[in-house]
């Protein structure tokens, strides 16, 4: 059985209406298609394909910026460029834990520890380790990997090898002491740390290993050099387990995407599926994928072309994913109606294409056009990563328009057309719908191949429509031809396949014929929702992108435990001016000293100091405190200290200082070197004119503004009394915390400003196009529900605002207009057809709403299955996408039905009626119930 959606008198209308059709908005352009499609959909093929090889040649693959524009910036960008050196040395710094969550400093795990160290120092693949690096801590020259391990094996008569628990908690308690050289090896044990009864007990320590990144030639091979090294420490241990902190962020994340392509895969492989079964068409679904691929390949190529920086996750994942929603949506519209002059209008396929989307075409343009203006509106924020986003997504959804709303359809049918009426199918159905599902998953691969790797996807592309549409259409052409001659039933499958569903007329025409209830309970449901969203913050956490069984994610949270006072980040007060000058030099430990004593919260050691770098006046006292002021002053240089406060006392000896530690680095009491000559650049420069240093601190937090913004506040007062007391200088705040965070706080912000903005542009391009200001207001208003809905379910489900889930208003605006622009539209239609509201709300709701339904659910089940995906960032998008179409359905066929009957007025319905009457006099007719027909 199937449900039509046009009573009698509108078939006859549309019959009637033949010869009007060619008069319709568009119908020549679509006839044209139609006419030459082999052409057009041959060249869109082509060019997509090519598209697809070329974008990724020409692709700008570095990430764009997601910093605003602003002081805070500008002095971040400045301190970099001024301080930074040439030393290629970085560190690494692993955990080391005790298997049973134990006590860490016993003999067995220490012995296990140095034996694990001295076998990565002497492995010749770990070319990349460093030469001994000076250890600041302890004043000491130490190896490329050393830990507490190595500090006890040499404070034990014969070393750590057949030490007895007993030996090692007396070195330790002379190692430890307070006033030991080694006291500040306390630091790297966790902060729980204790002596007790038995002896010293930690749950663990953490080490460093220093390395030359020259030695690697891409950030991959230096993460996984390091991967490489972590499992080294890890071999055959017993009684310890090692862990790299935060050592292969991107490597994860990487690996993070790979893990959830295969749901992106069947999330558009449940989508064909679910094509096939809605239109019960092998060709609807066949087309549909290889439209969605070609999408793929449009965008990435086009967005390649004009400059985007494909690098971000935004523009590489979050874009095509998105716009399957949109594509599919166009096409159930647009083959839609197309079906609807074929079945109910009983038209030829040649004139049910042009005859359908000229009837749709202000619908979908409306969709279209207001949909990308809601994404350019994003081009308001004045942040480099939001701008991208909003013309990456208004590409994508071009192409999605062109190919699966306009291309597509015709497609369909014209395949339909070739193939001509199929014999009636027995048990051999099982073994087409086998086959069906087999080119549904070569399809869904076919989609997820061109989002990830464009020219791959151009390859896979080619074969689909080779293997799953050529070679099917010629059998099944031959097939048909011989049932044919053989005298089999043949029949037209595409029948029993209408447009629309009755029973969602029937629940719009009900909630709009009680609008006085419908109205009222949405405003409360409105009101309570925005209530809720409200409560919706922002945040950033590394398990809302990776999984917490990432050993990147591990890492993180270990650290976090056993060092929960050591901070996450670091900020710092950079200083400019003169400081040659001894005064204001010292001053500097005037900004420690303030920071320190201020009631923020910051990084801290287990002794409870202020956790800060060294700063110019640090290596200037380093090198007063060595041989090389004998060396200095041979030179002619004085370098008096009469206060006795590590600094010379004239200008001439502060400059001589900063002239040897340019060339020679910074030395330690004994001759040899702490700071290298390559790395001072990175603690202090001269210019020539102003010389410049910061005083890096650790923040204890990076996303908690109850944390950050007193923290700022701090230093940017420690800053201010810095500059007021001393002369020629200058002290700003920056540094990668407060960056990250006021990046975070703007990105959400400028999301939130530009929804209005994108409001205002679909209400203004709604206006044009339908030609009235009330319909256009009464199609975007409703859009805020969706809005609020989704922020309302993110705050009852703890998800938090960051750089992802941020970018779902701006979707939401586009979908939600899709949907509505969609319904007002056929309201409009059916009311010029009609004259009466309530019978337009009810044809609209069962054609146009059912439509909406269909798309929805093959939508909203696609995203369903993403949401299982391993990828925290990916399940999320899934989840709120699937969330935020449901959201928007509700809206056009439960909300806007009610407004669009409020805002009819009668005297709207007369010129409805009047209008109508005088095109067809002979088929206006008493409104009549919608027919169900076998």
């Amino acid at each position: 059985m199937q449900h039509h959606v046009l009573n009698a008198d509108a078939h006859g209308v549309l019959q009637g209406k033949w010869g009007d059709m060619e008069h319709r908005r568009a119908y020549g352009i679509y006839n044209w298609i139609g006419t030459h499609i082999r052409f057009v959909a041959g060249g869109a093929l082509v060019l997509v394909m090519l598209l697809g090889v070329v974008g990724p040649l020409v692709a700008d693959t570095a990430e764009p910026n997601f910093d605003p524009k602003g002081e805070l910036f500008d002095i971040a960008e400045r301190a970099a460029i001024t301080l930074s050196g040439e030393s290629s040395i970085e560190t690494a710094s692993f955990l080391v834990e005790a298997q049973d969550g134990g006590n860490v400093l016993t003999a067995d795990a220490l012995g296990e520890w140095l034996r694990a160290s001295k076998d990565v120092r002497s492995d010749q693949a770990n070319a990349a380790l460093a030469d001994e690096q000076f250890n600041p801590d302890t004043g000491m020259t130490t190896p490329s990997v050393w830990s507490i391990a190595d500090v006890v094996d040499t404070a034990i008569e014969g070393g750590l090898s057949g030490a007895t628990d007993d030996e090692v908690t007396a070195a330790l308690d002379r190692l430890l002491a307070q006033n030991s050289p080694m006291s500040a090896m306390r630091f790297t044990l966790a902060e729980s740390a204790e002596r007790s009864a038995s002896g010293w007990e930690s749950p663990a320590f953490v080490t460093q290993v220093a390395f030359d990144s020259a030695q690697f030639t891409s950030q991959e091979a230096k993460e996984l050099w390091l991967r490489d090294v972590q499992n080294q420490f890890r071999a055959g241990n017993l009684f310890t387990d090692s862990i790299g902190i935060a050592i292969d962020g991107d490597t994860a994340f990487g690996e993070a995407a790979q893990q959830s392509a295969p749901f992106i895969f069947l999330a558009v492989a449940l989508i064909i599926v679910l094509i096939l079964l809605v239109h019960r068409s092998f060709w609807s679904a066949v087309v549909v994928a290889a439209g969605l691929g070609a999408t793929t390949l449009g965008y990435y190529g086009t967005a390649s072309l004009i400059g985007l920086q494909m690098g971000s996750l935004l523009l590489a994942f979050i874009v095509p994913i998105a716009m399957i929603s949109f594509g599919v949506d166009f096409y159930i519209h647009g083959l839609g109606r197309v079906r609807e002059m074929q079945v109910e209008a009983d038209m030829p396929n040649r004139r049910a294409y042009p005859a359908g989307m000229s009837a749709v075409f202000t619908a979908m343009l409306l969709a279209v056009t207001s949909s990308v203006a809601a994404f350019l509106a994003n081009a308001a924020s004045g942040t480099e990563a939001i701008i991208e986003f909003g013309v990456g997504a208004a590409i994508s959804l071009v192409w999605a328009y062109l190919l699966l709303g306009q291309l597509a359809p015709r497609v369909t049918v014209g395949i339909e057309r070739t193939v001509g009426r199929n014999p009636k199918k027995g048990a051999s159905k099982y073994i087409y719908g086998a086959a069906a599902l087999v080119m549904a998953v070569f399809g869904g691969l076919t989609v997820a191949l061109g989002a990830v790797m464009p020219t791959v996807g151009a390859i896979a592309l080619l074969a689909f429509v080779s293997v799953a549409i050529g070679i099917p259409v010629m059998a099944a052409r031959r097939r048909n031809r011989k049932a044919s001659g053989a005298g089999r039933e043949l029949v037209d499958e595409h029948r029993g396949a209408g447009h629309g569903l009755a029973r969602v007329g029937t629940v719009v025409h009900s909630l709009a014929k009680w609008r006085i209830v419908t109205i009222p309970v949405i405003i409360v449901i409105g009101a309570l929702g925005l209530w809720k969203a409200a409560e919706v913050s922002s945040g950033f956490d590394i398990e809302d992108f990776l999984s917490s069984e990432t050993d990147f994610a591990r890492s993180i949270d270990l650290a976090g435990r056993y060092f929960p006072s050591s901070g996450e980040g670091s900020s710092f007060v950079f200083v400019e001016g003169d400081l040659l000058d001894p005064a204001n030099l010292e001053a500097i430990d005037d900004i420690v000293n303030d920071i320190d004593v201020s009631s923020a919260t910051f990084g801290r050691n287990a002794a409870g100091e202020l956790s800060t770098s060294l700063h110019a006046g640090d290596l200037v006292r380093m090198t007063m405190d060595s041989p090389a002021v004998a060396e200095i002053e041979a030179a002619g240089h004085d370098l008096r200290d009469a206060d006795v406060n590590g600094i010379p006392d004239t200008r001439d000896g502060v400059a001589a200082v900063f002239d040897y530690i340019a060339v020679n680095g910074v030395p330690t009491p004994d001759g040899s070197t702490a700071v290298t000559p390559d790395t001072v650049p990175e603690i202090y420069a001269d210019s020539g004119r102003v010389q410049s240093t910061a005083v890096v601190v650790q923040m204890a937090s990076v996303m908690k503004a109850d944390v950050i913004v007193p923290a700022q506040e701090a230093l940017e007062d420690a800053a201010a009394a810095y500059e007021a007391g001393n002369a020629n200088v200058t002290a700003s705040v920056a540094g990668e915390v407060l960056t990250q965070f006021v990046s975070m706080e703007s990105f959400t912000r400028s999301m939130l400003v530009s929804l209005p903005l994108a409001l205002l542009l679909t209400f203004l391009i709604a206006s044009v196009i339908l030609r009235s200001i009330r319909y256009a207001l009464v199609s975007v208003l409703p859009i805020g529900l969706v809005v609020i809905g989704v922020y309302a379910f993110m705050a009852t489900f703890d998800y938090t605002v960051n750089v992802v889930t941020a970018t779902i208003a701006a979707i939401a605006v586009g979908v939600g207009i899709d949907f509505s622009t969609h319904f007002t539209a056929r309201f409009r239609e059916e009311l010029a057809r009609r004259g009466d509201r309530l019978a337009a709300v009810r044809a609209a709701g069962a054609g146009t709403g059912g439509a909406l339904v269909l798309s929805a659910i093959t939508s909203v089940l696609g995203f369903a299955v993403m949401a299982m995906a391993p990828t925290p960032i990916f399940a999320t998008f899934g989840m709120l996408t699937a969330v935020m179409i449901v959201l928007s359905l509700a809206v056009a066929i439960l909300v806007l039905p009610s407004l669009l009957v409020v805002v009819t007025t009668k005297q709207l319905t007369a010129d409805s009626t009047q209008l109508t009457a005088r095109k067809t006099p002979e088929r206006q007719q008493p409104e009549r119930q919608p027919s169900t027909v076998s």
